[in-house]
């Protein structure tokens, strides 16, 4: 019982050691490659005034888009929108990853 014990012990130690030698990362905000850029703005509101009202107080060229929320099944639309507030580049940025994604994983097997 006791030589488990020591052996737990030293197992969480080593584990330990490994965590401290290479530590987690915080959270990944991106920066569009480019550590000059400032920090990424993508805000999401359901109200349109509100949109508009934090859009105003960035410091940054930012820009409202306005996407239709989908219903329970996919083809239907209830006519509810929700408003996205960032850039023009981070916009293309993520809509094209996200463009690539969806295409690589619809026509190729992996």
């Amino acid at each position: 019982m006791k030589r488990n014990w020591q052996k737990r012990v030293k197992d969480i130690e080593a584990l330990a050691g490994i965590y401290q030698r290479y530590p987690i990362n915080p959270t990944y905000k991106p920066r569009l490659s480019k550590p000059w850029q400032p920090e990424s703005i993508w805000k999401l509101f359901y109200r349109q005034h509100q949109a508009f009202n934090f859009s105003k107080s960035c410091k940054e060229d930012v820009h409202i888009f306005a996407l239709e929320k989908e219903g329970q099944k996919k083809d239907i639309a209830f006519g509810q929108r929700i408003y996205l507030v960032t850039t023009h580049s981070e916009l293309w940025f993520y809509y094209h990853v996200y463009f690539c994604m969806n295409f690589y994983s619809r026509y190729y097997v992996y």
